[in-house]
């Protein structure tokens, strides 16, 4: 079997079992467009608002106490906090008269940092018997306009879970307020009172979660963003007292790293985050953003998977495309994060709203929005921040009624049950609105083939499987109707064949729809890529770098144009002599990284790209020690 025989057996065909590979190999598909960016000079860096007076620094895995000290003495550096969530994460205060500029030339320059960066300040972004449940067009819009979340046929399946609780990390919480005080969340591992640590996590008394910005156990909302954002998620529904949030009964927990002028530093809300992570809290709400980009953060965020955090941010209120100007956090490309647009009561975007067809999912009602605001009153604010609370109700409404589910498949389950919208194709991942009723009640529709991230080449015939099934109608699967964000409509039913996609990268939709209207989708990433005659380019500055305990990443630079994909091969050394090369993964195409988890010992990785034609030189041999 010639080479390029070879490569279309591993590569081409590797559909049916590409899913497998890279869960078990921990590929990360770049596949949304907001992943870590090249590395910034520190021009760039400062160029975004940051606090003057402080910096955050991962080092090395292997960088004792001691030298992180040698490391931080030339800029009279001293920690302010570590973060469990991100290993060897640390903040740290400069000494008078430290810029925060020569800290970075400083400490990127030491070699004892996996990287060092600024602090970035961010800012908010701003039928039950329930007397203001008429004014809640986002639950229910009586007008023929159909905007709303359709929240009253979801509410007939569930009001949602008593005991799950969500992490609003904002401004603080009102939670004497008489429509959250009964969903205001109580630490279950804390004593009232008592002075003491109960639950271990280093802050004392949190009853009612934490202020970081004043560094104490009372949240209490003193600029009314974070409360007017809980009460969409959970004000407390059917208890004949002002709105109804999303949510009935779920526990709101106020996280406060926004002060009383609306902003914050990304210090204070890494510490959110890792409160939320470190209680095992799945959905947070995150209604602001700005600075730039932080690996940290990012580091932070992939590391929340780990507990089945789901991550709902605001896409903006700039009126721009998220993926030429990159806003964050909404931007950051982790699968976790779910980015929320606003709408209007018409069912256009509205004007303010961020948008964008490869960083930002659906959309979400978010003008002129009724909600609770401290002092026991209410108020209608608009922005992205009152449309993301509805997003994050929803997914802990859908966690709570499907419990045993994973984070991929509540996330899944909210961008999949989306009422699509023209005034949203084209500028979403989804093309749609939350629609809470099709969570519960629309179709489960499932790409079989081809796999997520998968590379088609140009002209070449490729079958698109899909199946649906029904909680009214049973298999409904002859209704999909298939889409592509670049082409459009492209055909109908289970399975289609198609040689008409343009080069370029696609977002695949299979809707199916029941005879109640609701709808249920599946989404895929692929991308078509010419039909070549010659091999890609090779890959080229691979790197390795440690994640802790036996686990690695392994990265390159994408040189080519034309691969379908990337092969990594590791090899092991026993004693001086090292084993013969396995290959680890097949990746798909743009995939620039892996992370692996081979065991204790001596290892080696290499990559080549391929496509049709054959596959490129691999880069030299990287190797590292595990522990």
């Amino acid at each position: 079997m010639n080479l390029s025989s070879v490569i279309r057996a591993a590569g081409l065909a590797f559909g049916l079992a590409a899913s497998a590979t890279m869960a078990d190999t921990g590929i990360v598909p770049k596949v949304r467009g907001r992943g870590p960016q090249a590395e910034l000079t520190v021009t760039q860096q400062l160029a975004n608002e940051h606090d003057a007076h402080s910096v955050l620094v991962r080092f090395k895995s292997d960088v004792s106490r001691a030298n992180r000290r040698l490391a931080l003495g030339p800029i009279g550096g001293s920690v302010l906090s570590e973060y469990t969530l991100v290993p060897n994460l640390v903040h740290v205060r400069l000494g008078e008269g430290v810029t925060v500029e020569r800290a970075l030339r400083a400490l990127n320059g030491s070699g004892l940092v996996r990287y060092a960066e600024p602090d970035y300040i961010v800012h908010a972004t701003l039928t039950p018997n329930d007397p203001s449940y008429g004014s809640l067009w986002g639950m229910n819009n009586t007008g023929n306009q159909n905007a709303d979340i359709d929240a009253p046929q979801g509410w007939d399946v569930s009001t949602g879970g008593a005991n799950f609780v969500v992490a609003d990390i904002d401004t603080g919480l009102d939670y004497t307020h008489p429509d959250l005080s009964a969903n205001a969340w109580t630490n279950p591992g804390e004593i009232a009172g008592n002075g003491i640590d109960d639950d271990g996590n280093g802050l004392i008394d949190d009853i009612r979660g934490w202020d970081y910005v004043n560094n104490d156990n009372n949240p209490m909302d003193d600029h009314s963003h974070g409360t007017h954002t809980a009460g969409t998620i959970g004000a407390r529904g059917n208890n004949g007292v002002g709105v109804v949030g999303v949510n009935w009964q779920c526990k709101i927990v106020g996280l406060k790293f926004l002060g009383s002028n609306g902003s914050g530093s990304i210090s204070a809300a890494l510490s959110c985050l890792q409160y939320a992570a470190n209680k095992q809290i799945k959905v947070s709400n995150n209604s602001w953003g700005g600075g730039g980009y932080s690996q940290s953060f990012y580091d932070a965020l992939v590391s929340s998977q780990s507990v089945g955090h789901i991550f709902c941010a605001a896409a903006g209120n700039n009126g721009s495309n998220n993926d030429s100007t990159a806003f964050y956090p909404s931007n950051y490309d982790v699968p976790n994060l779910i980015a929320v647009a606003a709408i209007s009561s018409n069912g256009a975007r509205a004007g303010f709203s961020n948008y964008g067809l490869n960083t930002v999912d659906l959309g979400a009602p978010g003008d002129g929005i009724l909600s609770t605001v401290p002092g026991s009153s209410y108020s209608s604010y608009s922005g992205t921040s009152m449309a993301t609370p509805h997003v994050a109700g929803a997914v802990a409404w859908t966690y709570a009624l499907n419990p045993g589910w994973t984070w991929q498949q509540v996330r899944d389950r909210v961008l999949g049950a989306v009422r699509p919208s023209s005034s949203l194709y084209g500028l979403t991942n989804t093309g749609g609105l939350l629609n809470l009723a099709s969570i519960a009640l629309g179709p489960t529709t499932t790409i079989s083939t081809p796999t997520n991230g998968a590379a088609i080449l140009e002209g070449v015939a490729t079958t698109f499987t899909a199946s649906a099934n029904d909680p009214q109608n049973g298999d409904v699967s002859s209704s999909i109707i298939w889409t592509s964000s670049i082409n459009g409509q492209f055909g109908t039913g289970a399975s289609i064949s198609s040689s008409s996609l343009s080069v370029g990268d696609h977002t695949i939709t299979a809707r199916a729809v029941d005879s109640s209207g609701y709808s249920g989708a599946a989404y895929i990433k692929v991308t078509v890529v010419p039909n070549a005659s010659i091999p890609p380019n090779p890959p080229s500055n691979p790197g390795i770098v440690k994640l802790g305990g036996t686990q690695v990443r392994y990265f390159w630079k994408d040189n080519a144009a034309t691969e379908l994909g990337f092969q990594v091969n590791r090899a092991q050394r026993v004693n001086s002599t090292w084993g013969l090369d396995q290959t680890l993964a097949f990746t798909g195409i743009n995939v620039t990284q892996i992370i692996d988890n081979p065991g204790a010992g001596v290892w080696r990785y290499r990559v080549c790209a391929y496509n049709n034609a054959g596959r490129s030189n691999f880069t030299i041999y990287l190797a590292t020690t595990l522990p």
